[in-house]
């Protein structure tokens, strides 16, 4: 009879992988002799931005990075040109506080670690939609030749709050030295540019206005460049004197013509300082009623050779009614010539021709028309820069 041999159960171990990370499962059975180790294997870190893939992203509202699971270290959110945005980081976020260009592709960058030490990177694109308002500028003079007294103006369809970013965008070439020159607000939609003294003569200029990707104020930005060009003629200047009725014409320094003429009468003075010629009419109705002159000195006439010198209605023109022209002030502010003499300025005169008048008592507003400007100390100018 044979003997029976105990029976030996062998049971082989089972690990059992848990989804997402390795354990040992309980109740596994192990081999005699052998020892098992757990495993656990950590996601790695998480991150996220609302913005990743954004064709037009709003421009006031901040880039978000959030992790879970880690930690940000490093996050940045670079321009073509190299710039980066300003961003205040915690270990679980990141949000951008500096500005963002409008239609801008922004390459967003995000490092994070978990606590394994395991690390987690993404680069994504961001871009940037429209602004609110798109500023833009028209200059002038363009396309034409001015006289020396003819100081650029820029014009902006929107106020301007960024004044210093905005100015700094706008250059001026010139083709001669022209001395110490700036740029002034004369208000939030204008700024103006003049030499300290009248242009010279004979000068080409160039002006440009950067304005792409320009932040103006809140929501504005600039989004196209501007430029224009002109030339400065001869320097064509006629200074009026009212004690002596006369006023004398040079051209580039040379003295070519005096003419008698006659000013504002008592009640009526005409404005001293510098003024230049705005626009020309070969004949202009005045009213006076346009001006505030009512009662026994109203007018209604047709005026010859009209060219304007002042916003307010100053103006030089013929004046055949006048039998007091190089005599005494007759007028009613305007600058009185005889026909022959205002024919033949008229036909010379450019827009930006100076006319500087010495003696009656009133001064001409900074404000009063293209030669107000020059009417303001050289001092005060420049302090109307956003740059000075």
């Amino acid at each position: 009879m044979l003997a029976r041999r105990p029976l030996t159960l062998l049971v082989a171990p089972m690990l059992m992988l848990a989804l997402g990370g390795a354990a040992l499962a309980p109740g596994s059975a192990q081999a005699a002799g052998s020892t098992a180790t757990a495993t656990t294997v950590t996601p790695s870190p998480q991150i996220a931005s609302p913005a990743a893939g954004a064709t037009a992203w709003a421009l006031d509202k901040p880039v978000v990075v959030n992790v879970t699971g880690g930690n940000l270290t490093a996050v940045t959110l670079t321009a073509p040109d190299g710039s980066q945005v300003r961003g205040e980081l915690t270990p679980s976020r990141w949000t951008s506080t500096g500005t963002l260009v409008p239609r801008t592709s922004y390459a967003l960058a995000a490092v994070a670690v978990g606590p394994d030490g395991q690390q987690a990177a993404v680069t994504v694109t961001v871009r940037t939609g429209a602004p609110d308002q798109v500023l833009r500028a028209i200059i002038s003079p363009n396309g034409r030749t001015v006289g020396v007294g003819r100081p650029v103006v820029v014009t902006f369809n929107h106020s301007v709050r960024r004044k210093a970013d905005v100015e700094a965008a706008l250059h001026v070439t010139t083709t001669r030295a022209i001395g110490p020159a700036s740029w002034s607000w004369t208000s939030d939609r204008t700024v103006q540019f003049r030499p300290r003294t009248f242009w010279a003569a004979h000068t080409g200029v160039t002006v440009t206005a950067d304005l792409r990707k320009v932040h103006a104020g809140p929501g504005l930005w600039g989004m196209h460049d501007t430029d224009a060009a002109f030339r400065i003629g001869r320097a064509f200047v006629m200074r009026v004197s009212n004690a002596k009725h006369r006023m004398t014409v040079t051209k580039d320094g040379d003295r070519i013509r005096t003419f008698g003429v006659s000013l504002g009468k008592p009640g009526f003075p005409t404005r001293s300082g510098t003024k230049v010629i705005m626009e020309k009419y070969v004949s202009h109705r005045m009213n006076s009623i346009t001006v505030g002159i009512t009662g026994p000195e109203a007018y209604d006439l047709d005026v010859p050779y009209a060219m304007r010198i002042t916003s307010s209605g100053e103006f030089l023109h013929g004046a055949p009614w006048n039998p007091y022209v190089g005599i005494r002030n007759h007028s009613h502010g305007c600058t009185n010539l005889t026909l022959s003499s205002a024919k033949w300025v008229f036909n010379r005169v450019l827009e930006g021709d100076p006319v500087v008048t010495t003696g009656t008592g009133r001064s001409t507003e900074p404000w009063n028309g293209l030669g107000g400007v020059w009417n303001v100390s050289w001092t005060d100018w420049v302090a109307g820069s956003a740059l000075s």
